[in-house]
């Protein structure tokens, strides 16, 4: 329910109108500092940086984060790192609309990323002495859009998909035999297969 309300909020947005171009009265930073906190939900603090061009129509994107656990896991710790380049379809301009300034625009965007992970099974509650190392590697595409709010602020909103393959490396043992599970959920650091890109940035320039 949480996707489907934000997905809606998200599209409502895209689909503001723009007011007439005014003299700007602040200036847009080239380059913006972001966090994204609904990360927190997967125990991962992610930083992220977004670097414009001249035009305020390109930017390149890079991010990364630690993450400190997951529900399958205890004592668990990793970090990743993404890399993105982003085209604005309608570049970040000044708007006025009703008495409010803003810099607004809407892009889309590829990007690919890679992770790593390690933390002991808990998936089983007695006898699973089982660590888990997990590499992985994936990329995908994002719709998004962009503004200023109080001047300062940036919110970035973005939906789209991705890919992701993960490398499992797997010692100990469950009971005497090894502990290998058969699925995990997209949350879990060890899934394998398509995902939802799904995702609310908050950013202030440098």
């Amino acid at each position: 329910m949480k996707k489907i309300n934000f997905t809606f909020i998200f599209l409502m947005s895209c689909t503001v109108l723009y007011g007439q171009a005014d003299s700007a009265s602040f200036t847009l930073p080239k380059t913006i500092i972001k966090i994204s906190p609904l990360q927190f939900a997967i125990q991962t603090f992610e930083i992220g940086i977004e670097q414009f061009n001249s035009a305020y129509s390109k930017s390149f994107n890079v991010s990364a984060g630690i993450r400190t656990g997951s529900n399958n896991y205890e004592n668990g710790f990793g970090g990743g790192i993404e890399l993105g380049f982003r085209k604005y379809a309608a570049p970040m301009k000044f708007r006025v609309r009703n008495n409010r300034e803003s810099y607004q625009g809407i892009y889309y965007g590829f990007f690919a990323r890679g992770d790593y992970f390690k933390g002991e099974d808990a998936y089983y509650n007695s006898g699973s002495n089982t660590i888990d190392k997990i590499s992985s590697i994936g990329a995908g595409f994002t719709i998004g859009f962009q503004k200023t709010i109080w001047q300062i602020i940036i919110l970035d909103m973005y939906v789209g998909g991705a890919y992701r393959y993960s490398d499992i490396q797997q010692s100990g043992y469950y009971n005497g035999q090894p502990d290998y599970r058969s699925t995990y959920d997209i949350f879990d650091p060890g899934y394998t297969g398509i995902y939802p890109k799904i995702g609310l940035k908050i950013g202030i320039g440098l």
